[in-house]
């Protein structure tokens, strides 16, 4: 079986949905060596792809559209023209915008991560915005089958795209074994140094944009610092930037907080263990997800988690992380407090996110990924 799959998100910078591809095709090049000998990924390589992300790995690569880093046209001809040159059986969009326009012929399968654009659109540009309802729309009628992350998802593709819900199928993300507990103290000093980070810190890693909802956050910290003067905590934030950040630096300084947050910006994968495991509390408090990786990521660290009542995020911490009203700042500070102050509860959330992290495993995510291809007809 010939699986042909978008190279444009194979690159780590691309947050959830690039860690997705990427430990989704590392996942199947191990069950190929070992179970599935007839399984083939093609990955259809683009300018941005990193192919260092795949080293040693048992898949094809097809260097025929490398140069184009155009995403509409690579859907709408590139990847078709690619279909019928590489033999593909199925074709699986790991995101809506990597799924080629025309699939006749061929069975397809799309992963639909969130519908984002349809649930805050005030949190996307006007153009942005209709682009990725379109793509939604397209391949939500195009595929043979959808992939969600969590059933929160899944209620929301049903109700915004009309797809039937027999045509779904919930397949959650995995967690990287690298993260995982243990504290290496010289380790997490020379991340401190590295990225200026301080020795007690509130951790939250994500894209910089607004369904992140940092300003209730920021302002969320402010009260506790205003209620608990004498606590040295800071709040560290990690993350590229995305539209529509906002007037984040003003913020900062109308809270005269300039002092006490520390924006880290992007920082590698290789770090980012070792910067969940560093913190006393992770913050995530996002007003909409398809899944929320970096909660599970957190949690499988070690570290103990608030994050939102809403969306997937309850369904991915299960009882292992606060849960909090994500526009009430009142209601972060409060939760902050109850962490920082509260040793036992510290180590209730620590023990129960770990045993909650170990429920996800990238290799379950491609096992039922490869059921749902044989489901469709795809080998």
């Amino acid at each position: 079986m010939r699986v042909g799959l978008e190279g444009r998100l194979l690159t780590p910078r691309i947050g959830g949905i690039g860690r997705y591809a990427i430990q989704l095709i590392t996942a199947y090049a191990a069950l190929k060596a070992t179970e599935y000998p007839d399984l083939e990924p093609v990955v259809f390589t683009a300018p941005q792809t990193d192919r260092s992300l795949m080293d040693n790995l048992q898949v094809r690569f097809c260097e025929r559209f490398r140069w184009s880093k155009s995403t509409v046209l690579r859907s709408s001809i590139l990847l078709t023209v690619g279909e019928l040159l590489e033999r593909i059986d199925l074709f699986h969009g790991l995101e809506p915008s990597g799924f080629p326009l025309f699939c006749k012929g061929r069975k397809s399968v799309v992963t639909i991560h969130d519908v984002t654009p349809l649930i805050l659109p005030w949190a996307f540009p006007p153009r942005h915005r209709r682009i990725l309802a379109a793509a939604l729309s397209r391949v939500g009628r195009q595929a043979d089958a959808v992939i969600v992350p969590s059933a929160s998802a899944a209620t929301d593709v049903v109700r915004h795209l009309n797809i039937d819900r027999d045509r779904i199928t919930v397949i959650p993300m995995g967690c990287d074994a690298r993260f995982q507990p243990g504290v290496d103290p010289l380790r997490i000093a020379m991340l401190r140094q590295r990225h200026g980070i301080p020795e007690r810190y509130a951790l939250f890693v994500g894209t910089m944009e607004p369904r992140k909802n940092l300003q209730t956050l920021l302002r969320g910290f402010a009260r506790f610092r205003a209620e608990r003067p004498q606590d040295d905590v800071k709040l560290v934030l990690a993350g590229g930037p995305g539209w529509g950040q906002g007037p984040f630096d003003e913020i900062v300084d109308t809270l005269k907080m300039r002092d006490h947050v520390l924006c880290a910006g992007f920082v590698v994968d290789e770090d980012l263990p070792d910067l969940y495991r560093g913190a006393e509390v992770f913050v995530y408090p996002s007003l909409y997800e398809g899944f929320g990786l970096p909660v599970l990521e957190a949690m499988a660290c070690g570290t103990p988690v608030i994050t939102s009542d809403r969306s997937s995020l309850p369904e991915v911490a299960g009882n292992a992380a606060l849960l909090v009203d994500p526009t009430q700042p009142e209601a972060l500070a409060a939760a902050l407090a109850s962490v920082v102050t509260d040793e036992a509860l510290r180590e209730e959330l620590r023990w129960k996110g770990i045993a909650r992290a170990k429920d996800f495993s990238w290799d379950a995510t491609a096992r039922k990924t490869l059921a749902v291809y044989r489901e469709v007809g795809g080998g």
